[in-house]
C-alpha cells in the first residue's frame, strides 16, 4: 500500500513539474505594418519574443514593390526609449529583390520598460515609404 501511495505522489509530482514548464516558456509575438508611395509598396513583419525583462528580437520577411521580384534598398533600425534618451540596438542597410528574410544576433534585445519600435524604410530609386511596428 505504502509503495502505491508513494509512486502516486511521485507520478502526481512528476505531471505537475510538465505543467509548469510551459508556463516560464517565452511568448513568441509577431507584428506586422506597412506603407505605400503611389503603386510602391513595402510589408514589414518582426517576430520577437518575451521572456524574462526583455523583449528578445527574433527575425523579420520584408517585401516590397509593385511586382514580386523588383530591387530595391530597406533600412531597418530597431531602438528603445528609456528617459529622455533613444537607444538604438541594431540597424542594418541593404539591397532587396522584393522580399528579403531576416535573422537577428543574439542579444538584439530591448527592456519590457522601455517604449520600443522597430521601423524599416523601403526605397526603389524614386518612391520611398517606412512601415513601422510597437515592440510590447
Amino acid at each position: 500500500m505504502k509503495t502505491a501511495v508513494t509512486a502516486a505522489l511521485l507520478a502526481g509530482a512528476t505531471a505537475l513539474t510538465v505543467l509548469a514548464a510551459p508556463a516560464e516558456a517565452a511568448t513568441i509575438i509577431q507584428r506586422t505594418s506597412g506603407c505605400a508611395d503611389g503603386g510602391f509598396s513595402g510589408r514589414f513583419t518582426l517576430r520577437y519574443e518575451t521572456s524574462g525583462s526583455y523583449h528578445k528580437i527574433i527575425g523579420a520577411v520584408t517585401a516590397s514593390g509593385p511586382y514580386i521580384g523588383d530591387s530595391g534598398t530597406l533600412t531597418l533600425r530597431i531602438s528603445y526609449v528609456s528617459g529622455t534618451m533613444t537607444h538604438t540596438v541594431y540597424t542594418r542597410s541593404l539591397a532587396t529583390s522584393g522580399s528579403t528574410s531576416l535573422t537577428f544576433p543574439t542579444g538584439t534585445d530591448v527592456p519590457l520598460s522601455s517604449s520600443a519600435k522597430a521601423s524599416t524604410t523601403f526605397g526603389n530609386g524614386s518612391a520611398s515609404c517606412t512601415a513601422t511596428v510597437l515592440i510590447s
